[in-house]
């Protein structure tokens, strides 16, 4: 961990985030079960993107930075969540959203305007790759910002870079001493983490490579192609230990990625997703989205309905968050 230590880092969130049981969820699912609150981080609404964060604005404050760039979805976590760090460190932020937003302010855009976020909009075109479209207006946005006299920090979509990824290799030594201190009889766990940018699954199986365990990392897909999905995991996750002073290397092998809880398409709401919000609201009091964590519960619940959990001594659920959204979809979810 001797070049972790040495990165600059911000303080962000509240550690650790809790591990709790949950009864009800564990008797339908067949299986010892816990979340991992990532929800209850205490940084604006919640979120993984805390432990990101607190890396890559680490370095930008070492760096100089007067203003935070980054981009996602017209609801998304990550930007919120980048929007409400750069405030708490007395900088701007500058969110430039992929789409149009509805006329109504809802879920995470309310909360980006409540911070007062400068938001640039942008609908990248159908003959150009979105992402490379987006990046393109971030780069501009901090362009102008220099000719302002600001110096500007870009943060990619998602958190997702080998620094902010960091932050889950921390996040797995957190998880292991609650285990050990829980003095949980298990000796085979699950974790499981929606993967949409893939660096929170990165982070976890980077984590799980070089700290002693006897985990297996599982990530349901919320959206893409799952060969490019396990090409950048795997990736991210060798950069990231590349960074933290490890010689091992992951491969696509590696990743385990299960993909058929997506739906038509990102942020499609399936009947299966629907469903795991209402068990697990109706089960724990614990909220889901939509968008992410609704549709890793979805697999989980499918798993311990055919009995594929029962083989694991504990599984955990990473809840990674996105509250926010059921106040923007709560029309397709009740």
């Amino acid at each position: 961990m001797k070049n972790i230590l040495a990165l600059p880092r911000v303080m962000l969130g509240t550690w650790p985030t809790p591990l709790q049981p949950t009864n009800q969820l564990s008797r339908q699912l067949g299986c010892q079960f816990w979340i991992k609150r990532e929800d209850m981080t205490g940084l604006g609404g919640g979120g993984n993107k805390a432990r990101k964060l607190e890396f890559q604005l680490g370095q930008a404050i070492k760096d100089g930075a007067t203003h935070i760039i980054t981009t996602g979805a017209v609801q998304s976590n990550h930007a919120q969540l980048t929007a409400a760090a750069a405030r708490k460190l007395g900088l701007k932020p500058h969110l430039v959203l992929s789409g149009q937003p509805d006329k109504q302010r809802r879920g995470n855009l309310y909360l980006d305007h409540l911070m007062d976020s400068e938001i640039t909009f942008v609908s990248p075109p159908a003959d150009r790759p979105p992402l490379e479209v987006i990046n393109e207006a971030m780069v501009q946005v901090a362009k102008t910002i220099t000719s302002q006299g600001g110096t500007p920090c870009i943060i990619p979509e998602g958190g997702t870079d080998a620094l902010g990824t960091i932050g889950y290799i921390l996040a797995v030594q957190e998880l292991v001493q609650q285990i050990s201190s829980m003095q949980m009889d298990a000796k085979r766990i699950l974790i499981a983490v929606a993967t949409g940018t893939c660096g929170t699954h990165a982070g976890l199986i980077a984590g799980a490579s070089i700290i002693p365990n006897n985990f297996e990392i599982l990530g349901v897909s919320v959206s893409g192609n799952t060969d490019i999905k396990k090409e950048k995991t795997a990736r991210i996750a060798s950069e990231t230990l590349k960074l933290a002073g490890y010689e091992q290397t992951i491969d696509e092998g590696q990743v385990w990625i299960e993909d058929g809880f997506i739906g038509s398409r990102y942020a499609d709401i399936t009947e299966a997703c629907r469903s795991a919000i209402h068990l697990t609201a109706r089960s724990e009091g614990i909220f889901l989205d939509p968008v992410y964590t609704g549709k890793a519960m979805a697999a989980l619940i499918h798993m311990g309905q055919h009995g594929q959990l029962s083989k694991y001594d504990a599984v955990i659920f990473i809840h990674t968050g996105g509250f926010p959204l059921l106040f923007n979809y709560d029309y397709a979810i009740l």
